[in-house]
């Protein structure tokens, strides 16, 4: 996909959150990342809103910092990363919250259906527990890295299969919201280490504002793995705002 079908896509699904955000609740959520051994800044933008029967559609638009050497520059020849949208569906049951949900993503080089179900447990009115579970399924055949061999990343004719396992340990105490997450991943090319196993963990603090609340910043820390050839690993720094419109 071009960058220009690219960016075509990606404001069509923003106009089409634009209509359905008066039905009911819209988020926009900007976020601003750095990661400190790569050096290299990321941007977010994500719209999101939900419908009529616990439906939620959301896109998210991801840009990182273009050219040659990008370490250490931020808004500089900033380039559309990829386009994320999201299609989810909850039940409830006392307690329990089940979401399955379809997230497509893709960029110029690439494209990746993810199919999966985040459970959520409300233990109390400050404790939740939840989990997730997605396949992501990856084809990289307009990837022209692909076209050579040794690209890890692509080692299995082009295609990549991945399964995600995440596991959240969320605090409510007025205005301010503590989450950790843990996640682990298996696929059948290297992730991380020249090995099919990946993990990362984030511990994020949100933070409400406003007699509404509306307002809601938000920092988070990470722990990720630098490559899939090497064991580093690199703290990954994010900080955003949201706001949600009731």
């Amino acid at each position: 996909m071009g960058k220009n079908k690219l960016l075509r896509a990606s404001l069509g699904i923003a106009l089409l959150l634009g209509s359905t955000a008066a039905l009911a609740t819209a988020t926009v959520d900007y976020r601003h990342e750095y990661r400190l051994r790569d050096r290299t800044h990321y941007d977010k933008l994500g719209l999101g809103t939900t419908l009529p029967d616990d439906m939620f559609i959301g896109v998210e638009t991801k840009f990182k910092t273009g050219g040659a050497n990008p370490k250490d520059k931020f808004y500089n020849d900033t380039v559309l990363n990829v386009v994320e949208a999201t299609f989810l569906k909850s039940y409830y049951w006392g307690n329990w919250t089940l979401s399955p949900f379809i997230q497509p993503e893709f960029n110029s080089a690439r494209t990746e259906w993810k199919f999966g179900v985040a459970p959520w447990y409300k233990i109390n009115d400050q404790w939740y527990l939840g989990g997730l579970y997605r396949l992501e399924l990856t084809d990289y055949a307009h990837e022209d890295k692909c076209r050579t061999g040794g690209i890890d990343y692509c080692d299995t004719d082009r295609h990549r299969t991945a399964n995600r396992f995440d596991i959240y340990l969320r605090n409510k105490s007025d205005r301010l919201t503590t989450t950790y997450k843990l996640v682990y991943k298996h696929a059948d090319a290297k992730l991380f280490a020249n090995k099919h196993d990946d993990y990362e963990q984030e511990l994020q603090f949100d933070y409400a504002l406003g007699n509404d609340r509306a307002w809601v910043p938000y920092v988070t820390f990470g722990d990720i793995g630098r490559s899939s050839t090497s064991s580093e690993r690199q703290l990954r720094l994010r900080a955003g705002i949201a706001y949600i419109y009731r």
